[in-house]
């Protein structure tokens, strides 16, 4: 041990080229044999092909502040959910029958048929050509270029195909059930509508909006009311009035002649003609008025007025008495008193009357008043349950016309899609031809090839330089056995020599030209491809 780590240690670069040089049949020959294998096996070992198909995410060509997408989900989750779709058993069966995959494996299952059928298919996002676009790449390998090719502008197609389907359908079903969230939505105001106008139809006259027109009506009512109560008092009081003229009137016409004076004259009477009866009711009913209202007000104009009038004519009547002379008075006295008793009581009866017609009217007021009085006390809650019927109706009204012109912009949004100019999938490099396999690694087959040709040379050099305990250099005379050296005699040449010479040099550069005819291949086979430079070869050979 102590051996092999001294002669490691002292191992000089030189002595390194001269082993290498000395051995070099042992690296040169592992190294042709490993590169050998190794093209032969990229020859005879099962190609791989692979054809991709780039897809590019268009935005849509309406501008979103006219028309806004109701197709929000993320293109990735989009992408993955078709992947989903497309690798289905049922379009990935159709694929197979449709490109003749797997004929050369009839004992294949079926399964596993579709579960080698989605290994080979990948799908891949990037954006490293398109900074502000995202795209996805479908690629799909097999054995046969050609329809590698053709199955992977297939699934391209399916992707389009599927991505509109699937943007219309959820546009679609987007707008039904907006449609039918609407129909609801209108049920339930519909429904708040009627039952706004039934409690409004209801309560008609005590709503809320009507209590300043209650208010003002119940103090016309108040007002009438009051002036028909001393109506009724004045009236009352005439009556009283009327009635004692009346009896007294009666008690002169059953006294009768014994009434008379000397002189043709009543005695102790004086009765009051209906023109001064007239005029005392107008100016008692004047001084209330004026109790209650100014001079200014309409109805005391109307009065005064009718008071001064009656008044002129009572003077007028007077003066008129006035000039008859006391003898003329006799029995005729007595049929006038008849006569004022009639149109008395003809009075009297028709104030009776109006009486009745004041108390019932009064009693009519008095019900329209409460009536009234009803409505303004229920006012607040009247308001309060109208309120909450209004509050519904408006939370309703507006989730209504919220889903109404969400409805409106999913019918634009079902119509861009229906036209095709939303978010959609375009075709931006069609695969093409795969000329080149993806496998066998033609790079890593070489590196393999030369790494194990290596390995095994310097493995065997190793072996056989430091498990040797052949001396082959001068120094390792003094240090290995520890004598000095005095002289040393070079090898001496045997004939045929030189002839040797020439042969191995000749040997050596024809393994060394095989060598490099094998890395030329590989080269092109990792440049061109396998089948281009088979064919290129083959082109050489028939010329």
């Amino acid at each position: 041990m102590m051996d092999f780590q001294q002669q490691t240690t002292t191992l000089k670069p030189d002595q390194v080229l001269e082993i290498i040089i000395r051995r070099r049949w042992l690296i040169l020959i592992p190294v042709c044999i490993a590169l050998t294998a190794g093209f032969f096996y990229t020859l005879k070992a099962p190609k791989t092909y692979m054809a991709s198909t780039t897809i590019l995410i268009q935005p849509q060509k309406v501008p979103t502040d006219y028309v806004q997408s109701i197709v929000t989900a993320d293109p990735q989750q989009r992408i993955n959910t078709i992947s989903q779709q497309i690798l289905s058993r049922t379009n990935l069966e159709k694929i197979i029958n449709q490109f003749g995959l797997f004929q050369d494996k009839e004992n294949m299952y079926p399964e596993d048929k579709i579960n080698s059928m989605r290994e080979r298919v990948v799908v891949t996002q990037t954006s490293s050509r398109y900074q502000s676009t995202e795209a996805f790449v479908v690629s799909f390998t097999g054995g046969n270029p050609e329809i590698v090719m053709q199955v992977a502008n297939k699934l391209a197609g399916f992707f389009m195909d599927e991505n509109l389907k699937a943007r219309e359908i959820q546009a679609i079903g987007t707008s039904d059930f907006l449609e039918s969230e609407l129909e609801k939505i209108k049920v339930k105001l519909e429904d708040r509508e009627k039952e706004i106008a039934a409690y409004r139809a209801k309560h008609m006259g005590g709503l809320p909006g009507e209590l300043e027109t209650n208010l003002r009506t119940l103090d016309r009512l108040q007002l009438q009311y009051s002036d028909d109560l001393n109506t009724l008092r004045d009236t009352q009081n005439d009556v009283a009035l009327l009635k004692t003229q009346i009896s007294r009137l009666r008690e002169m016409e059953q006294t009768g002649r014994e009434a008379l004076q000397a002189d043709g004259t009543l005695a102790g009477m004086q009765i009051l003609s209906p023109l001064e009866q007239q005029y005392e009711q107008e100016k008692r009913q004047l001084d209330e008025f004026l109790v209650k209202y100014t001079t200014q007000h309409p109805e005391v104009i109307k009065l005064t007025k009718s008071v001064a009038d009656l008044k002129k004519k009572v003077e007028k009547e007077k003066q008129e008495k006035d000039k008859v002379t006391p003898g003329s008075l006799n029995t005729s006295t007595l049929s006038s008193n008849n006569t004022v008793l009639f149109q008395h009581e003809l009075t009297l009866r028709q104030m009776e009357n109006e009486i009745n017609n004041l108390k019932a009217n009064i009693q009519k007021i008095k019900k329209t008043m409460q009536v009234y009085q009803k409505r303004v006390e229920d006012t607040p809650k009247r308001e309060q349950e109208l309120q909450s019927i209004q509050r519904d109706y408006n939370n309703i009204k507006e989730s209504y016309n919220s889903l109404l012109a969400r409805r409106l912009e999913a019918e634009l949004a079902v119509n861009m899609e229906k036209k095709q100019k939303g978010e959609q999938f375009r075709i931006l490099d069609y695969a093409r031809l795969p000329e080149k396999p993806i496998s066998p690694d033609v790079r890593m087959l070489f590196m393999l090839s030369l790494a194990i040709g290596f390995g095994l040379g310097g493995g065997a050099i190793f072996l056989l330089e430091f498990l040797n305990p052949t001396l082959r250099r001068e120094e390792q005379i003094e240090t290995e056995i520890g004598l000095p050296i005095l002289a040393s005699i070079p090898p001496l040449e045997q004939p045929g020599t030189g002839r040797k010479k020439w042969i191995g040099f000749i040997a050596f550069a024809i393994v060394c030209i095989y060598a490099i005819a094998i890395f030329l291949l590989f080269y092109f086979f990792y440049l061109k491809g396998i089948n281009k430079t088979l064919n290129f070869i083959q082109t050489i050979i028939h010329f």
